[in-house]
């Protein structure tokens, strides 16, 4: 299970006393110096909890009075199914470089009495998507979540109504859904492990997005870490590098990849394990206007294998995801988790992943 914040462990307490009407309309909630006590944590972080519920619309603050639950609280109840559609949130409307779930959970969907529909979202509104879909007549959802992080609100609000709900991509911090995902881990050991068979031995891994925001990323950088760590190539110059880029705030994606290309020239790396295929294209076509080539000043290998890896050039090598496979999973995972609610697998799904070799990594 993923590390929880602090300050989430009481929006999740406080949530669930709301849900369940132990903590009703008008109620008051403790004060910022009693949750700090009853929790342990400090002022700072029992303010943000109530920062948080109060973003969420449970709860109201009333200067010099107190925080109070919100009249407009939805009660809890207990799901119930009314329909035989499937909804499916992505976090994009037509994206062929993510792959076509959508075909894999049709193709199982076809051997049922289940329809699907489909919604797309930003990271603006997914709140808001799930709110409606809570409330809606939809058997079960599907969800592609924006990060690890993102709702955990309106996430935890689901769990406690026991609404079927089967995440993609990317496990929900702290609330255990059932994910199906592709191996991520293996993943970045494969990717990395190709460019130690070609004689690398200064790696590094570039991310565009903070590395602990997603379950699927922070695991392929821990494949690319045992990796390094089985072949004895722990270097902590390079690891210092990459740490400072995993934190970063990625306002100017160009500037940071230029940034980044410099460092990894100036340290004398040679081998990139990039989160993902679009990230390792940006490299090596930013690479090309900076007078450098890929893979001869250094060689990348991207993760996800989209159409576009086999046409840029040079051609991507990359990890390959099924994403028709993980998407027959999870609709096959959500219907037995709504037809057999007691008896549904409570493992996650891992879907294997394969290395395409093609023109990026050059032996040494």
């Amino acid at each position: 299970m993923e590390q929880i914040p602090l300050y989430q462990h009481i929006v999740n307490a406080l949530t669930a006393k709301i849900e369940s009407g132990e903590l009703q309309s008008g109620d008051q909630l403790p004060t910022e110096a009693e949750i700090s006590k009853e929790y342990n944590v400090s002022r700072i972080t029992s303010k943000r909890a109530l920062t948080e519920l109060e973003n969420a619309n449970l709860i109201y603050r009333i200067q010099g009075k107190g925080s109070f639950v919100s009249e407009t609280t939805t009660p809890h109840r207990p799901f119930s199914k009314t329909s035989k559609e499937i909804l499916l949130i992505l976090p994009f409307t037509h994206n062929p470089g993510l792959g076509d779930y959508e075909k894999g959970i049709n193709e199982y969907l076809a051997t049922t009495d289940y329809t699907l529909k489909i919604q797309s979202n930003t990271i603006v509104n997914q709140r808001k998507l799930m709110e409606s879909a809570l409330q809606s007549a939809n058997s079960g959802l599907i969800l592609y979540p924006v990060s690890s992080i993102s709702d955990l609100g309106i996430l935890y609000q689901y769990y406690l109504a026991k609404y079927p709900l089967v995440t993609m991509d990317k496990c929900i911090e702290g609330i255990p859904f059932l994910s199906v995902v592709s191996d991520n881990f293996d993943g970045g050991y494969q990717a990395s492990k190709h460019l130690i068979e070609n004689n690398h031995k200064k790696i590094a891994f570039i991310s565009s997005l903070r590395v602990e925001n997603s379950s699927s990323i922070r695991e392929r950088y821990f494949g690319y870490l045992k990796a390094l760590y089985d072949y004895n190539l722990i270097d902590y110059s390079v690891s210092d590098l990459t740490d400072r880029f995993l934190k970063h705030e990625n306002d100017n994606g160009r500037e940071y990849y230029i940034q980044f290309i410099q460092s990894v020239v100036d340290q004398g790396i040679t081998g990139i394990v990039a989160e993902n295929d679009l990230s390792a294209i940006e490299i090596i076509q930013i690479a090309k206007e900076l007078g450098l080539s890929v893979p001869d000043d250094f060689s990348v290998v991207g993760f996800d294998n989209i159409h576009l890896a086999s046409f840029v050039e040079p051609k991507l090598t990359t990890i390959s995801q099924d994403f028709g496979q993980m998407g027959y999973q999870a609709a096959q995972s959500l219907i037995s988790l709504i037809e057999n609610p007691k008896d549904h697998p409570h493992e996650n799904v891992v879907v294997p992943v394969r290395l395409i070799e093609r023109q990026t990594v050059k032996k040494l």
